[in-house]
């Protein structure tokens, strides 16, 4: 039976890229992406629990896999900073045009 570390290491990077960029990316719709900052972080999540729940097959699996298990986490962290980041942001907004 084969491990799938490397495809999940994969997962994790591309998560982890996106989550990284959204902030550049999202200049003048903060309040906008909040959404995909939510779905991205819950796509870590999973990506994190499917690394978490097996054990790879060879040392190189086994670093991936942890290398990716830091990914996941430090994504989870950076979209929950630009989701509280946003939400900050839109309710100074908000409140300047009262």
């Amino acid at each position: 039976m084969s491990d799938r570390k490397l495809l999940l290491f994969s997962a994790s990077l591309l998560m982890f890229v996106c989550s990284l960029l959204l902030p550049l990316l999202s200049v003048d719709t903060y309040c906008e992406n909040r959404s995909v900052a939510a779905v991205f972080g819950f796509g870590s999540i999973a990506v994190l629990v499917f690394l978490l729940r097996g054990q790879a097959a060879s040392k190189g699996r086994a670093v991936a896999s942890g290398v990716g298990v830091a990914l996941c986490f430090l994504a989870v962290v950076l979209n929950i900073a630009f989701i509280l980041y946003a939400t900050h942001l839109c309710r100074y907004m908000f409140d300047k045009l009262r």
